[in-house]
């Protein structure tokens, strides 16, 4: 275990353990300490970010400085359970605090961060599936919240990763679901809509769709009618329907 002493509970007498935890985190960030604390100290933010809804508050209340110190570390570190741990906190925090948690986490230059993770991790052969899937996920929840989402995703080149991660991961619906959210997410924005369709991004949809039903296979055949893009598109990618080649 690490020279670094972990801060114990009781040591902890007018702070919450939260608040502890994430200056131990802070410390871990600024020395050169064992990627073994990180794992341990993010292990039990998770926990708590898991099992308290009055951690979740504490993490993104106004002046709280815990959302930054979990991003710098997520920007900085090189292991990947650290990562993993990190991004499972900031899922909890998205997913129950609803529209403002996500908007807190893109003030804080989450979008950006987390858009070069996202490139940084493609770039492994194979990428690591847990990863992606926590990436896209955390992605697909922030990106309506910030309104430069598209032009941020497009200039990172994150349009053909989740693209090609869909095309090479057909059968994976684990991974695939949260890449279709993410690419609703991209498709938002007018310019990405017309690259995303002149890159099959339509094909795509009916090569997943068709399979779960007869009826949907059926309509494939006719994709260019509006009937078809109205029960087959999702809402969102009502304008990639419009720009299937004839």
């Amino acid at each position: 275990m690490s020279k670094l002493k972990v801060i114990s509970e009781k040591s902890l007498t007018n702070n919450s353990r939260i608040v502890g935890l994430l200056a131990q985190l802070e410390k871990i960030n600024t020395e050169s300490t064992e990627s073994d604390t990180a794992r341990y100290v993010t292990s039990k933010i998770l926990h708590l970010a898991q099992s308290q809804e009055k951690t979740r508050r504490e993490m993104t209340a106004k002046g709280s400085t815990g959302m930054e110190v979990l991003l710098s570390t997520l920007e900085n570190t090189k292991d990947l359970q650290t990562t993993l741990n990190i991004l499972s906190i900031l899922v909890e925090l998205v997913s129950a605090g609803g529209g403002r948690r996500a908007s807190f986490l893109v003030t804080k230059g989450g979008s950006q961060i987390l858009l070069q993770l996202l490139v940084n991790a493609s770039k492994e052969s194979p990428p690591n599936e847990e990863l992606m899937v926590q990436i896209h996920s955390i992605l697909a929840k922030i990106g309506p919240k910030d309104k430069k989402f598209g032009v941020k995703a497009r200039i990172n080149g994150a349009l053909n990763i989740t693209l090609n991660l869909v095309k090479q991961n057909l059968q994976n619906h684990r991974l695939v679901l949260p890449c279709l959210q993410l690419l609703r997410v991209y498709s938002a924005n007018s310019v990405n809509s017309v690259s995303l369709g002149k890159n099959g991004v339509v094909e795509l949809l009916f090569k997943i769709i068709g399979p779960f039903s007869k009826k949907n296979s059926g309509l494939m055949k006719n994709k260019r009618q509006k009937s078809c893009r109205q029960r087959i598109c999702p809402s969102p990618f009502n304008n990639l329907c419009r720009l299937a080649p004839p």
